[in-house]
Parts: structure tokens; sequence; C-alpha cells
């Protein structure tokens, strides 16, 4: 039986390159295993999600062998800051000496306020064969009975993510 680390990246960022699987953008990992890659999301606030029973379903549905990794990161999110920032710069010019200052004052803030960061759950799963993709097609249907959404990364959000888990840093950077 193979040893592996828990917890690694060195497999995850060294990898030789992208192909195609289906619709699907597959990373070729430095072993040649071929990733997929999907992010699972949903709105907490309705009342048909369940996460936990969600990911059960994932991992019983698994076959003996393969190899499922779910990642739990903390990705910077300039949405909010960014509509507050539009939200600031569409008010009409203050009248009084005070409110000047105020809105000076929350410019200046959203301009030095760091970033926000949400929870992004992301499945990375080694392809095992063609059984595999059909599995992996299917994850759609089984997570929409939990409340759950999936979306396949294609090979630019891909490359986002193993440069964010190699080398994450607190600002955020469009490229």
């Amino acid at each position: 039986m193979a040893e592996q680390t828990i917890g690694s990246t060195r497999t995850f960022v060294l990898a030789k390159g992208f192909t195609q699987v289906g619709s699907h953008a597959v990373l070729i990992g430095e072993d040649d295993t071929r990733r997929l890659f999907a992010e699972l999301y949903a709105d907490p606030d309705r009342p048909e999600v369940r996460p936990q029973e969600g990911y059960q379903a994932v991992l019983s549905s698994m076959q003996p062998g393969w190899t499922l990794r779910i990642l739990q990161l903390f990705w910077p999110d300039p949405e909010p800051r960014l509509e507050f920032q539009h939200q600031v710069q569409n008010w009409s010019k203050p009248g009084t000496e005070g409110l000047d200052i105020l809105h000076q004052g929350l410019t200046l803030a959203i301009q030095e306020y760091p970033l926000p960061f949400v929870r992004r759950t992301v499945l990375e799963f080694v392809l095992p064969g063609d059984e595999g993709v059909a599995w992996w097609e299917g994850l759609s249907g089984l997570c929409a009975g939990f409340g759950l959404r999936v979306r396949y990364l294609d090979q630019a959000a891909i490359e986002g993510l193993t440069r964010w888990v190699l080398n994450p840093n607190l600002e955020y950077r469009r490229t």
C-alpha cells in the first residue's frame, strides 16, 4: 500500500499541463494522474441545503480505490468591497464639512481595508478511467438533492486555484 501524506500540496501544484476529457479540463499531475476539479456551493439561507448529507452521499457513491480530495480554502472575495466602493463613489457631494470628512474617510478606508475572505469547497478527483467520468458528470444531479450546486472548473480556474494553493497572498490581483 502506497503511503500518502495527508494535507500535502506537492502533487497538487506540480503538474505537467492540461488535457481535455469530454467537456472537462483535466490537470495532468506530476505522476501522470488526470485530475478533475469542481467547486461545491450553496445558498446557506435555503432550508433544503444539507451539506453534510451531500458530502456523505458523494463519498458513499465512490468506488473503492478512487481518490477524492476535499479542499476547504479561504479565498479573497473582492466583490463586497468593490460594491461598497461603487456605492460610496455614487453619493452626491456632501453639503456640510462634517459629511464631507465622513465621505473622504470612507473612501480612504475602502482603499486601505484588507479584502474579506470567503470559504470555498473544492473537489479534486483523480480520474480512474471512463467509469470515473460518468460518476464525475453525475455529481450535479447527486448534489442537487441536498441543495448543493457543482461548478466544474475550467483550465483558467484550475490555474488560479493552483496559484492560490502554491502562493497565497492577502491581496487580490486580477490577472
